[in-house]
C-alpha cells in the first residue's frame, strides 16, 4: 500500500517550490517524458512540425528530438493493404537555410521495448555440448551470442550457416595437422554435420506469437523501414550497426523477409587496399538503385557513401564525430536520421543527450567538417569514443595494418586514425594555446591520373606547432576518405615513432579485459543456467568464490617488455635516468625498442632523504650492428656488476640496453613536464666507454698520473670481475705501502701495509715501488632496497674493510663512479617503472584512462610491499563512498523497505566477500602489488644467472690460472658469455646455449673455481673484509674440502634460490585484502573526477549498482512519500530549522518526514528511520572527505580515529542540542522528553567546565561529551536532516555540505583533533603509533628539577631510541600528558618521521615469511623422514627471537 502511495511521489502537488532545473535540461526533460509516456513533446525553442501519424516526428536544425508517435509502437507483422506514409516534411516555421551552410537532415528518436529474456537456441547448445569451453569456434559462439541479443534467435542460428565454409576450412587445416590436432578436427567435424542437417526456421514477426523469434529491437527496425515505401525510386537507407556480424546476418535476414521493394547490401571492412573497388561498385549500385539499402558498420561511416534518404543508427555510438559523419550521409533537409533508443534505458538516454547536445565550439567544428573536407583543429570538448566497435572476430581489416601500444595492447587501425588526430590536435591545441594555426588541417592534393583512370588524392596532415612534427602526406588514393583516413595513419606512426602518443589515445582493446573474454551484460537479457555460461566466467572464480583466507596470485608481468621484446628493429627510443641535485650521480640511459610511456619523476630513500629521479625522452635514433653489439655487451657488464652475479641474456630476448650519457646533456635543464620536444641524444652517448666496459671491466692503473686516473674512479683489488669495489677518495701522498696503518683497522696489527700484504695475499712477491702513495677508498654498497622510505643503509661489517689500498695492486673499474652510482639505483628504478606500466596497463583495460596513474598506483600497492604510499588512506575513503553509494542506490530502488532490510541489503552489496567475488571476476588480483623489492633475488627481464661449471673444469681453470701467475687471476680482456658447446661432447664443459655476442669473437664460458665473495677459495685474502653479494654458485668452503664436496652444496643452494625465484613469482593475497583493493581504487577515482568519475569506476568494479550509470540517475528514479502521509510541522518550524541549517528546503514535507520520531502513532511508516539511514552514510562520507583533506599527511589509523570520535552519538548528541535541533524533534514520548532535558542540562555544565579549564591550560577545548551518553533520537535527527537535505535538492549534495560546513565543520575543527582527541593525548598518542605499525616506542620518566618546578619530571618520548619530544612537569601524569602532545603536534608537522624512523611493519613481516619457509622445511622433512622435533623448536626459537628475525621481506602474505 505505502509503495503505491510513494508512486505518486515526485509529481503529485508538491506545496513546496519545484527544484530548480538542471543544466541543459530541456532536451532531456523532452527523451525523458518520451521514455515515460513513449512520445516526445516538440521542441520548445522551435515551432512544432508536422507529423505524420505513423512516421514519427522530426528533429529540428537544433538538434532537438521527438519520438515515434504510439500509433507505430504496435508492431505490424503483415503487410498492409494500405500503403504505410513515408516520412517526410521538415519543422514546419523554419526558415531555409542558405545554399553554402549545412542543411540538417530532420531527426528521429525510435523507443523499442526492452527484450524479454531470451534462451540460447537449441542449436546453440548442441553445438556447445561438442565444444564446451569453445577453445576451437570462440569467434562464431561469441557473434551468435551478439546476434541472439540484439535481433533473436532465428538471427542467430543464421550465424552458424553463415559459418560453414569458416568452420569447414578450419576442420580441413586440423586434419592435415598432427595427431595433438585429432581432437580438435572431430569436434569440428561433428559442429559441421550438426550444422550441415539443422533445420532452420522462418523468421516470425508475430508479437502475438508463441513463435515470435526476433527481438523488439529488431521488430521495430522492420516497422520503420516499411514506413519509409521502400519500394519508391526516391529511398535510400543506410543502417549503421556495431558489429560485423550483425551487418551480415541482418541482411541475410532482410533477404528473408522479402520488404516490397527493398534491396539490402552489406558494407563491412576487411581490407582497405584490396576492397576498395568493391566499395566502389557498392556506391555505384547505390546510387542507379541496384541496392537502396546498405547495412554498414561503424568501419564505412565517414566513408563517401552517396547520400540516402534515410539513415538509421540501429546502435548507438558515444562519439560526437560519429553523429556528424552519419548527419554526413543524409541528403540534409528532406531526409531523417533515425536513433533507435531503448525505452526505459536510462544508459541509452545518457549516451543519446552526450553526443547530441554540442556545445558553441563543437557545433561550429562539425558544421565546419561537413562542409570543407580540410576541416580544422576540433576542441578540446568534443566527444569521442576509445571503443573501436569492432566485430567480435576482430577482422575488419589486416591485423598487420596497425599500431598496437605495447603497455595497454590498444592499436590504431586504419580507420581509427582520424580520430585520433583529432584528439591528439586537440589536446596539443589546448594545451599550448595555438591560435595562430593554419585553418587547413587536412590539405589536399590531385594526382594526375593516366588516361581512362580515376584521379587519386594524397592528403597531408598538418598537426598545431607544439610537438615539431613536420607535415604528414599519406599514399594516394582514389577518394578523400580514404586520402586523409592514410594520411592519418602514417600520421599517428610519425607520432608514435616520436613517442608523443600517450596510451590515452589509442582504442581500447575490444576483446580483453586484463585477460579475460569481453562478453555484454546478460544479466538481465538472457535466460541461462550455469552450465550455459561455463565459457563467459573466469574458470578460477567458481572455485576462488568457495574458498575463504589466504590465496596465491601469480603476479603480473608488464606487457610492455613482452611486446617490445617481440620487434626487430635498429631503431632505440631513449629515455634518460638521473638524479636531481645530486652531482655524485651521473646520468643513465634506458634504451628501448618501442618508445616508453611517458613518466613522471621518482622518489627513492636514501636513509630516510628523498632522492629525486628524473626520467625524461630523448630523439630516438639508428644503431649499426657493431653499435648493438657494444651497447648489448655493456648492459650485461652493467647489471652483472651491480648485483655481482654472471648474468646473461639472449641478444633477441633482452628487454632494453644501458648507455651512460654526458652530465652536458643540454635536455637535463628542460622541464619534466615538458614532453612535446625531445632532444637529440645519440651525439652525447660517450661510445668510447660503452665499447670499454663491453670489452673490458678493468684497466690498470695509470701510476703516472694518479689523481687523474682516479677521477670519478672505482677501483678494485682483484683482477677478477665478481669481487669486492671502493669508490676512490683521493691520493695519500703522505702514506706508503711502508707507513703504519694508524686509523686503518684492518691492517691495524701490522708493521704496515707491506706486512700485511706479505701475509694475506697468497703468492705475495713484493711491490715495485715501495714509495707509491696509497689511495684512500670508501666502500661499494651493495644494492639496497631504495624504495622503502625505512630502508637503511647496512651497518658496518664485523670485518674492517679496506680504507686504503695500494695503486700497484689494484685495477681501475671500466664504468665510472658516477655512473655506477645511478646504476646501483636500477634495481629500485625498474622495479617502479614495471609497477607504472602496470598501472597504465590496468587504467585502459577497466577504467578508461580516467583515475589518475599516481593515485591507481598507491590503491593497488598494499603495506606489506614497503612503498612509501599505500592503499590504506585511499581504502578509507573508498570505503565510505561505497557505504554513500550504496545506501543512496539502496534508499532509492526500495522505497518501501524500513532501515534494517536496508541496512541488511547494503551489507550484501559492499561486505568483503562481494568486494572479493568482484574482484575476482575481473582478475584484479595480478595486479596488486604485495611483494616488496628484494634486491638479492632482483634480475633484469629474461635475465637467467649462468649455472657453476662442473668441479673437473674448476680444477682444470685453477692450473690454468696457476701458469698465468699468483698475481692476477683472471685477464680483464673480455665480457665472458657462453658459447655452443654440444652437450655430451666434451665432460670438462657445459651446455650454456648458443653464443650471445653477435660473432665478436668472445670468450668461452667463464669457468672459474667455486669462489667465496668472488675471489677465489684457495686465496687467504678471501676470507678478509666484508662479504659482497654471493652469486647462486658461491658457497661458503669448509678447510679441506674435495671438488666433489664442493659441487654437492653448491647444486642444492642452486636449487634452493631456482625455488625462491620461482615463489618471488608467486603472491599471497588476504581476501580482505583484495576488498581493501576494490576500495582504494574507487578512492583513487573519486579524488581524480569526483562522484561521477568513482560512480564509473564502482561499475568496472562490478559493484552491484544496476541501472545506475550516472548520479543524476538516482533524481530520476527516486520515490518519496506525498505531504499528505507525512505529519504536520509546527508553525515556524521550517524557518527554524532553515536557519539552523543555512539552507531553503525544497519539499518541506521531506523534513516533516526527518523531524517525526517512530513514537507518534500513525506514522511508523513515515517516521525519520530510513532517512536516517541514508544520512548516516551521507555524514560519515563528508566526515572522511573533511579529514582526509584537512589532515593529509595523517595516517589511515589516525584518520579512523578522529572519524570515529566525529560520527559517534556522543559527538552528534552534543552538536544537536548545541545548535537547538532538538527543540524540533516530534514525538509523543514523556520518558524521552525527559532524557533530552536531563541531557541537555548535564551537557551544558560539563561544557562550561571543559572551556574554563581550557582556558587554565591554555589549550583548545576538549571533548566534554565524552562521559555522557546521550538520547539516541538527538543523534539519529541530525542525520535524518542531513538525508532531507540531499532529498529535498534532488539528490544533490550541496545543501547537505553547506550543512556541514556552517554546523559540523566548525565544531569538528574546533573540539576533534590529535591534540583533543580525548582527556589522555598518551592513549592517542599509542594508538596513532600502534596504527602505523610502530612497537619500539615508551615514554620515559626521569627526575629534572628546574626553577618553575623545584620537584619537576622530565617525560620522553622515545621511537625507535629517537627523542621526538620531552616536557617537565609537576608530576609525571602532567609531563607525560604534555610530551604525548607535542609528540603529536611533531607528527601532524612531518608525517614522514614515522615512515623515515620505523621498519616494525617490515621487519614483522620477515619474521612471518621466516617461519613460512621454515614451515615449509618441517614439510619437506617429514616427507624425508628427518627429525620433525628440531624443527618444532626452530618454529619456537624464531617465534620468541626477535634478534634472530631475519632483515628482508619474503613471500608475506597481506592478509
Amino acid at each position: 500500500m505505502m509503495l503505491k502511495i510513494w508512486k505518486q511521489a515526485w509529481r503529485k502537488g508538491d506545496d513546496a517550490a519545484p527544484p530548480p532545473p538542471r543544466q541543459g535540461s530541456d532536451q532531456e526533460a523532452q527523451l525523458v517524458r518520451a521514455d515515460s509516456e513513449g512520445t516526445c513533446s516538440p521542441s520548445i525553442d522551435v515551432a512544432p512540425p508536422e507529423v505524420d501519424d505513423v512516421s514519427g516526428a522530426v528533429l529540428s536544425a537544433a538538434g532537438c528530438k521527438r519520438a515515434l508517435s504510439p500509433q507505430s509502437s504496435t508492431p505490424d507483422t503483415s503487410f498492409p493493404s494500405k500503403r504505410p506514409k513515408a516520412i517526410h516534411g521538415t519543422a514546419a516555421g523554419q526558415p531555409e537555410l542558405s545554399h553554402d551552410g549545412p542543411r540538417y537532415p530532420s531527426e528521429v528518436v525510435v523507443l523499442y521495448e526492452p527484450p524479454s529474456k531470451l534462451t540460447f537456441t537449441a542449436l546453440y547448445k548442441q553445438l556447445r555440448a561438442v565444444d564446451k569451453e569453445e577453445k576451437y569456434s570462440h569467434r562464431h559462439f561469441s557473434a551468435a551470442l551478439h546476434v541472439l541479443l540484439d535481433m533473436g534467435s532465428c538471427a542467430s542460428d543464421l550465424v552458424w550457416r553463415r559459418a560453414l565454409s569458416d568452420i569447414d576450412a578450419s576442420a580441413s587445416l586440423a586434419y592435415n595437422e598432427d595427431e595433438e590436432h585429432a581432437k580438435e578436427y572431430v569436434a569440428l567435424f561433428e559442429i559441421r554435420e550438426t550444422i550441415k542437417n539443422w533445420e532452420y526456421t522462418m523468421p516470425n514477426l508475430d508479437p502475438s506469437s508463441r513463435g515470435l523469434n526476433v527481438t523488439p529491437k529488431f521488430l521495430k527496425l522492420v516497422q520503420v523501414l516499411q514506413s519509409c515505401r521502400p519500394h519508391e525510386d526516391s529511398f535510400r537507407g543506410v543502417v549503421f550497426v556495431r558489429r560485423r556480424a550483425i551487418a551480415l546476418v541482418m541482411a541475410e535476414l532482410l533477404r528473408l523477409l522479402d520488404i516490397t521493394g527493398l534491396r539490402p547490401q552489406v558494407l563491412v571492412g576487411k581490407d582497405i587496399y584490396t576492397d576498395f573497388f568493391s566499395q566502389n561498385e557498392i556506391f555505384h549500385g547505390f546510387r542507379i538503385g541496384t541496392y537502396n539499402l546498405i547495412i554498414a558498420t561503424k568501419w564505412a561511416e565517414d566513408l563517401e557513401i552517396p547520400p540516402a534518404s534515410v539513415v538509421i543508427r540501429y546502435d548507438l555510438f558515444d562519439s560526437q564525430l560519429s553523429y556528424a559523419h552519419c548527419r554526413a550521409r543524409t541528403r540534409g533537409q528532406g531526409s531523417h536520421l533515425i536513433h533507435m533508443m531503448q525505452k526505459g534505458s536510462d544508459n541509452h538516454r545518457r549516451r543519446m543527450l552526450q553526443v547530441t547536445q554540442l556545445d558553441e565550439a563543437t557545433q561550429t567544428w562539425l558544421d565546419g567538417v561537413l562542409q570543407n573536407p580540410e576541416g580544422t583543429i576540433p576542441p578540446v570538448t568534443m566527444l569521442d569514443s576509445h571503443d573501436p566497435y569492432l566485430s567480435d572476430s576482430e577482422d575488419e581489416d589486416d591485423p598487420a595494418s596497425c599500431i598496437k601500444d605495447p603497455a595497454t595492447g590498444g592499436r590504431i587501425r586504419i580507420q581509427d586514425a582520424t580520430g585520433i588526430i583529432n584528439r591528439f590536435a586537440a589536446n596539443v591545441s589546448a594545451a599550448g594555446g595555438v591560435p595562430d594555426h593554419p585553418s587547413a588541417f587536412f590539405y589536399f592534393e590531385t594526382v594526375p591520373a593516366p588516361l581512362n583512370s580515376q584521379p587519386q588524392f594524397i592528403c597531408t596532415v598538418t598537426l598545431p606547432p607544439g610537438p615539431l612534427v613536420p607535415p604528414v602526406s599519406g599514399l594516394p588514393s582514389i577518394s578523400r576518405t580514404h586520402a586523409r583516413r592514410m594520411a592519418c595513419y602514417q600520421t599517428c606512426k610519425e607520432l608514435f615513432e616520436r613517442g608523443l602518443l600517450e596510451p590515452r589515445l589509442f582504442p581500447r582493446s575490444s576483446l580483453k579485459i586484463i585477460g579475460q573474454k569481453r562478453i555484454p551484460d546478460i544479466s538481465r537479457t538472457l535466460d541461462c543456467t550455469e552450465e550455459d555460461l561455463v565459457a563467459t566466467v573466469s574458470p578460477q572464480l567458481t572455485a576462488a568464490s568457495k574458498q575463504t583466507g589466504v590465496h596465491g596470485y601469480p603476479r603480473k608481468k608488464p606487457g610492455f617488455w613482452e611486446n617490445a621484446i617481440g620487434l626487430e628493429s635498429d631503431t632505440l627510443y631513449p629515455t634518460v635516468i638521473s638524479v636531481r641535485e645530486r652531482e655524485t650521480y651521473g646520468p643513465l640511459v634506458l634504451l628501448t625498442r618501442t618508445p616508453l610511456p611517458r613518466m613522471s619523476s621518482l622518489r627513492l630513500f636514501d636513509s630516510g632523504f628523498r632522492i629525486i629521479v628524473d626520467l625524461k625522452r630523448g630523439a630516438k635514433f639508428d644503431v649499426d650492428t657493431e653499435r648493438l653489439d657494444d651497447l648489448y655487451r655493456y648492459t650485461i657488464r652493467v647489471y652483472r656488476s651491480i648485483v655481482n652475479k654472471p648474468l646473461i641474456c639472449q641478444l633477441e630476448e633482452i628487454p632494453y640496453f644501458l648507455a651512460p650519457l654526458k652530465s652536458s646533456w643540454h635536455g637535463l635543464n628542460r622541464p619534466q613536464a615538458d614532453c612535446l620536444h625531445m632532444d637529440e641524444i645519440v651525439n652525447d652517448i660517450p661510445w668510447d666507454l660503452v665499447k670499454l666496459a663491453a670489452d673490458k671491466w678493468a684497466t690498470e692503473l695509470q701510476t703516472e698520473n694518479l689523481e687523474g686516473s682516479l677521477e670519478d674512479a672505482i677501483i678494485q683489488d682483484r683482477w677478477i670481475e665478481y669481487t669486492r669495489r671502493y669508490y676512490a677518495l683521493r691520493v695519500r701522498r703522505d702514506l706508503t705501502p711502508l707507513s703504519k696503518p694508524v686509523d686503518s683497522p684492518r691492517e691495524a696489527k701490522y708493521e704496515s701495509f707491506l706486512e700485511y700484504c706479505k701475509d694475506r695475499r697468497k703468492g705475495f712477491e713484493g711491490l715495485r715501488d715501495c714509495s707509491q702513495p696509497l689511495i684512500e677508498v670508501d666502500r661499494v654498497l651493495p644494492v639496497l632496497n631504495r624504495l622503502n622510505p625505512a630502508s637503511r643503509n647496512p651497518p658496518n661489517p664485523t670485518k674492517h674493510p679496506a680504507k686504503y689500498l695500494i695503486p700497484e695492486l689494484c685495477a681501475r673499474f671500466t664504468i665510472p663512479a658516477s655512473t655506477f652510482r645511478t646504476a646501483l639505483l636500477l634495481p629500485s628504478i625498474m622495479r617502479r617503472i614495471d609497477d607504472m606500466l602496470l598501472v597504465t596497463e590496468l587504467n585502459a583495460a577497466l577504467f578508461d584512462h580516467s583515475i589518475q596513474e599516481h593515485q591507481l598506483h598507491a590503491a593497488i600497492s598494499t603495506p606489506s610491499a614497503c612503498a612509501e604510499f599505500d592503499y590504506e588512506r585511499l581504502e578509507l575513503l573508498g570505503d565510505a563512498y561505497l557505504k554513500y553509494l550504496s545506501s543512496i542506490y539502496l534508499f532509492v530502488t526500495n522505497p518501501s523497505q524500513h532501515e534494517g532490510a536496508l541496512h541488511s541489503a547494503r551489507l550484501r552489496i559492499i561486505s568483503n566477500k562481494a568486494l572479493f567475488l568482484n574482484a575476482e571476476s575481473i582478475g584484479l588480483a595480478p595486479y596488486i602489488q604485495a611483494k616488496p623489492l628484494v634486491p638479492k633475488q632482483w634480475s633484469p627481464p629474461n635475465f637467467t644467472v649462468i649455472p657453476p661449471p662442473p668441479p673437473k673444469a674448476r680444477e682444470n681453470e685453477s692450473a690454468s690460472r696457476a701458469e698465468d701467475g699468483p698475481g692476477r687471476e683472471a685477464g680483464p680482456d673480455t665480457l665472458e658469455v657462453p658459447s655452443v658447446e654440444q652437450e655430451g661432447k666434451d665432460s670438462d664443459r657445459v651446455s650454456l646455449g648458443p653464443c650471445l655476442g653477435g660473432g665478436s669473437g668472445l670468450a668461452d664460458v667463464d669457468t672459474r673455481p667455486v669462489t667465496v665473495d668472488g675471489v677465489n677459495a684457495e686465496d687467504p685474502v678471501a676470507h678478509e673484509g666484508p662479504t659482497v653479494e654471493k652469486g647462486p654458485h658461491e658457497v661458503d668452503i669448509d678447510e679441506g674440502a674435495t671438488p666433489n664436496e664442493v659441487a654437492k652444496p653448491a647444486a642444492e643452494k642452486l636449487s634452493s634460490k631456482r625455488s625462491k625465484k620461482d615463489d618471488q613469482n608467486l603472491q599471497w593475497l588476504g581476501d580482505k585484502a583484495i576488498a581493501d583493493v576494490v576500495e582504494a581504487i574507487i578512492g583513487a577515482a573519486y579524488i581524480t573526477g569526483g562522484s561521477e568519475t568513482a560512480l564509473n569506476a564502482s561499475k568496472a568494479l562490478r559493484i552491484a549498482v544496476p541501472s545506475i550509470d550516472q548520479w543524476s540517475d538516482f533524481a530520476r528514479k527516486a520515490l518519496a512519500p506525498p505531504p499528505d502521509v507525512t505529519t504536520r510541522l509546527r508553525p515556524g518550524t521550517v524557518e527554524g530549522i532553515e536557519k539552523i541549517v543555512g539552507h531553503k528546503f525544497n519539499r518541506p514535507h521531506i523534513l516533516a518526514q526527518a523531524l517525526t520520531h517512530a513514537s507518534i502513532q500513525g506514522y511508523e511508516m513515515t517516521c525519520y528511520q530510513r532517512l536516517e539511514f541514508l544520512g548516516d552514510a551521507i555524514l560519515d562520507f563528508l566526515v572522511i572527505r573533511h579529514i582526509y583533506d584537512r589532515d593529509a599527511t595523517l595516517s589511515p589509523g589516525a584518520l579512523t580515529l578522529l572519524k570515529s570520535a566525529m560520527v559517534s552519538n556522543q559527538a552528534l548528541g552534543a552538536i544537536c542540542v548545541e545548535v537547538g535541533l532538538d527543540e524540533y524533534l516530534m514525538f509523543e514520548s514523556y520518558d524521552l522528553a525527559n532524557k533530552i532535558r536531563t541531557y541537555a542540562e548535564g551537557l551544558k555544565r560539563k561544557r562550561d567546565a571543559e572551556y574554563e579549564l581550557a582556558k587554565v591550560e591554555d589549550r583548545a577545548p576538549g571533548q566534554y561529551w565524552i562521559d555522557t551518553v546521550p538520547p539516541k533520537a538527538l543523534s539519529d535527527v541530525v542525520e535524518s536532516v542531513i538525508g532531507a537535505i540531499f532529498i529535498s535538492d534532488n539528490f544533490s549534495p550541496e545543501g547537505a555540505q553547506r550543512f556541514f560546513d556552517k554546523i559540523l565543520k566548525p565544531f569538528y575543527d574546533k573540539h576533534i583533533t590529535l591534540r583533543t582527541l580525548s582527556h589522555h593525548p598518551t592513549k592517542t598518542l599509542f594508538e596513532v603509533l600502534q596504527a602505523h605499525g610502530c612497537q619500539q616506542f615508551e615514554v620515559t620518566r626521569e627526575y629534572e628539577p628546574t626553577e618553575e618546578y623545584p620537584h619537576g619530571m622530565l617525560c620522553n618520548v622515545v621511537i625507535h631510541d629517537i627523542i621526538l619530544a620531552g616536557a617537565v612537569g609537576a608530576t609525571a601524569a602532567y609531563a607525560s600528558k604534555k610530551a604525548a602532545v607535542y609528540a603529536l603536534d611533531a607528527i601532524e608537522g612531518d608525517p614522514d618521521f614515522i615512515a623515515r624512523t620505523c621498519d616494525c611493519r617490515a621487519k614483522t613481516q620477515a619474521k612471518k615469511a621466516h617461519k613460512k619457509a621454515l614451515k615449509q622445511m618441517l614439510a619437506s622433512l617429514q616427507e624425508q623422514g628427518e627429525d620433525q622435533q628440531a624443527v618444532e623448536n626452530a618454529l619456537t626459537i624464531v617465534d620468541g627471537d626477535e634478534d634472530g628475525m631475519i632483515t628482508e621481506a619474503g613471500d608475506n602474505a597481506q592478509v
